[in-house]
Order: structure tokens, then sequence, then C-alpha cells
């Protein structure tokens, strides 16, 4: 997940975006005119209520929201589901960008990471760029930055998590130096499909 993205889910979230709203007829027009590039369904549960956050070739961003309760926007995106990859996103991710923490880093399971990460050919699948499992006791991490994929194992989880959350350290560096940042948790999701 870029920056940006985050950045327009956080201000739309907070009541502070200046992003388009779109219902039905538009989200059509996207879609025969084929420039949607992300579809992000944002899960409110301290509202009970379900977002999208469209992302079009250009980098503009389009918000679907329900005029009437969850039902109407999920039921408008429910014929969008076999043409596009919804990334489904919490808006504890939101509130974790809103103390200050980014990247945020997410913690998926160990039976998910093959569908984000294909280790024979190091390629991320996954819409996050920042992410790592347990396996046994090891943790394994990728990392992308500027389109280049890395990948890791750990013998600590937060060893893990720092070297997802700081691009400029590398593996060495951080077993050489036991210094760590005292927040390294509260920049974690835990990933759930």
């Amino acid at each position: 997940m870029e920056k940006r993205e985050i950045e327009v889910m956080w201000s739309y979230y907070f009541g502070m975006s200046k992003v388009t709203m779109i219902w039905e007829e538009d989200m059509e027009k996207l879609h025969k005119s084929k420039v949607i590039k992300k579809i992000y369904e944002v899960i409110d549960s301290d509202f009970d209520e379900i977002w999208y956050l469209i992302r079009d070739e250009k980098e503009k961003s389009y918000i679907i929201k329900s005029k009437c309760g969850n039902f109407y926007a999920k039921d408008i995106m429910k014929k969008y589901e076999s043409e596009y990859v919804f990334f489904k996103v919490s808006t504890e991710v939101i509130k974790i960008f809103d103390k200050g923490l980014y990247p945020v880093v997410f913690k998926v399971l160990e039976k998910e990471y093959s569908s984000f990460y294909n280790d024979k050919k190091n390629i991320n699948n996954a819409f996050f760029n920042n992410y790592y499992w347990q396996s046994g006791n090891e943790y394994k991490a990728v990392r992308e930055y500027r389109n280049k994929v890395e990948f890791e194992v750990f013998n600590r989880e937060d060893d893990a998590i720092y070297w997802c959350s700081n691009y400029e350290k590398t593996k060495a560096n951080i077993m050489k130096n036991n210094i760590r940042p005292l927040n390294l948790n509260e920049m974690v999701f835990e990933y759930k499909t």
C-alpha cells in the first residue's frame, strides 16, 4: 500500500477529504473506460460500515460510500468482484497511520503467505509492501521498496518488524546493533483474509 493511498483513506476517515464521491453510474463509467488500477474495500468496524477507495491509472482517487447503509455500496461493488481484486483493509490500519507510524507492517498467517509472495521468482503479489509471518521458530519477512523485493529470515519477531519498517536497515546491521524503537509492535497490523 502506497503512502498516498493510506493518506487518502486517512483524510476521508477523519472527514478532511476532498476526494470525489461517486455512485453507481460513475463507477460503471470508470469500469467501461478500463482505467481502474486498484480497489480498496475499507471495513470500518467502529461505525459498522464499508466504503471503497478506487484508484485509477492516473493516480486519481474516488470514494464510494453507501447512501443508505452498507448493503447498497456492497451491492453495487458485488458485480465488479470478478473483474478486479479487492484489497480488504480495516480502519485499524488508518489508525496506526494516524499515530504517525509509517510504514504499517502487516503480519500474515503462514498458510496465506504463498498467495502473497512467490519465493521462487522473488515477486510480491500483495497490495502491501511490508509483511512477515511466523514459520516454526523463525520469522520470514518481505519488503518492497522502489520495485525492489527483498526477503529475509529472522529468529526474533521484533527484528523482522524493524527490518520491514526501515528500508535503510539491512539484516547484518540489525543483528549488529541491539537498539530498536520502542513502538515496533504498534506498527503491526495482523492481516486475516
